[in-house]
């Protein structure tokens, strides 16, 4: 950016008064505006670029992002605070803060250490200490299962408008086990094993696991046409699912997932 449209950016930014503080566990400092409003459900703001610790940050539209490195998690220090749009942050509730995708944006959070997965919302700016890319409320971090390490190697992918994810790497090698909820379990629940645009292979699959408990075809009408969905369930809680999908994995059906009834 050149001079003349540094002082513009700097001109337009000084009313908001960003106030800058240090992140509990994100090693530098975090981006507040004052305290408005949240925008409406579904309305996406990107923001103009602004400057933290002499680095600009320019917000854009990424609907191929998919990134791998480190995440961290902020709480008690900013609990009760406003976010970059405007909420109020929740260390309670799954959230995350990036420096750059539009707010809200919506993630799918895989740690790379453990396999486990969860899809967040983006309601805040941040991180900005070098070499992490994203900063998860302490709930958030406690489904990944990080909390006590503070930081995680992950991978981040956009969850797209229409449901797709973003896929522009190669899948990790380990494979990830999708929370069922990224709040609060809301039952019933099912383990899926596969989804297939041939009901003939989703019949293949549930008679080779046939034995391990009882497996039904559901279909579905997705962006993509009709597929056909084969699960196991439902369950009551989330361990009986959990110790389903250990017994799908040791079969060699790194695929699965467990979801409850309205996410599936």
């Amino acid at each position: 950016m050149r001079g003349g449209g540094v002082m513009r950016v700097l001109k337009l930014a000084m009313p908001l008064i960003l106030a800058l503080a240090v992140a509990a566990c994100g090693g530098g400092p975090r981006v507040y505006t004052p305290s408005s409003p949240p925008p409406p459900t579904g309305t996406q703001k990107v923001g103009k670029p602004y400057q933290v610790a002499g680095i600009w940050y320019y917000p854009a539209h990424d609907h191929d992002y998919d990134e791998v490195g480190t995440a961290s998690w902020y709480g008690p220090k900013f609990h009760g605070r406003p976010t970059a749009n405007g909420e109020v942050f929740d260390m309670n509730k799954v959230s995350a803060a990036h420096p750059t995708l539009p707010l809200p944006s919506h993630v799918r959070v895989t740690n790379l250490n453990n396999g486990r997965a969860i899809t967040v919302r983006i309601n805040d700016r941040g991180p900005f200490a070098r070499g992490r890319i994203l900063d998860l409320s302490r709930r958030a971090a406690q489904l990944l299962g990080f909390e006590k390490q503070g930081t995680a190697k992950v991978r981040v992918q956009l969850v797209r408008s229409d449901g797709s994810i973003a896929d522009a790497r190669s899948a990790p090698t380990i494979q990830p086990r999708q929370i069922a909820s990224n709040e609060q379990v809301l039952g019933p629940l099912f383990v899926q094993i596969g989804s297939f645009a041939d009901v003939n292979n989703a019949r293949k699959l549930r008679q080779q696991l046939s034995d391990i408990g009882k497996i039904s075809i559901e279909t579905a009408d997705t962006h993509e046409g009709v597929v056909y969905r084969v699960r196991i369930g439902p369950f009551k809680s989330e361990r009986d699912a959990r110790q389903m999908l250990d017994r799908v994995f040791k079969r060699g059906f790194y695929g699965a997932r467990i979801f409850t009834d309205r996410l599936g």
